[in-house]
């Protein structure tokens, strides 16, 4: 419980403010009164500075120190708005043209293995969603056979010994 020479804090004076609106509101004081009130709440320091502000009004609008508290433990904690799941359908066909395009690809110097990464990250969501979830899945093994087809031929040109001109 607060007492009168206590100081007050925004709440507090939010709580004053909201029930002077609401004297005005059903006609209990009018706006210039109104306005003369808010200045006065909004610069209270004390308890009592805001207690005088709703005194001669009737029960159902004056403010008493401990009431800050009441109504600061009624207000339910603010929560954030969630965003919709996404759909991993387009991820999954994504990947599964990724994980088809990879194959060709990998006899190019190994350049399939790009697309096999990325068909690899992209057939994630797909799986995570719903693990029999054919495209990823697909795209899945596909990336897989096109991965490992790259770094096999990539390999072979690294290691490849250059060719000898034959004997002239």
């Amino acid at each position: 419980m607060m007492r009168m020479n206590e100081r007050v804090g925004t709440a507090q004076r939010q709580t004053v403010l909201e029930q002077l609106m609401r004297a005005l509101e059903q006609g209990y004081i009018d706006l210039p009164e109104y306005e003369r009130r808010i200045i006065v709440v909004q610069s209270a320091k004390f308890a009592g500075d805001l207690t005088q502000q709703t005194a001669d009004l009737p029960r159902q609008f004056q403010w008493h120190p401990g009431q800050a508290v009441a109504h600061l433990t009624q207000q339910p904690p603010q929560q954030h708005p969630q965003l919709p799941p996404r759909d991993p359908r387009p991820m999954s066909i994504v990947s599964l043209v990724l994980g088809i395009i990879s194959l060709p690809t990998a006899i190019c110097y190994g350049v399939g293995a790009v697309p096999a990464v990325i068909a690899l990250v992209l057939s994630r969501p797909g799986l995570k969603a719903n693990p029999t979830n054919g495209m990823a899945l697909a795209g899945l093994i596909l990336a897989i056979i096109g991965f490992a087809l790259s770094l096999l031929f990539f390999a072979v040109l690294v290691l490849m010994p250059d060719p000898v001109p034959p004997p002239a």
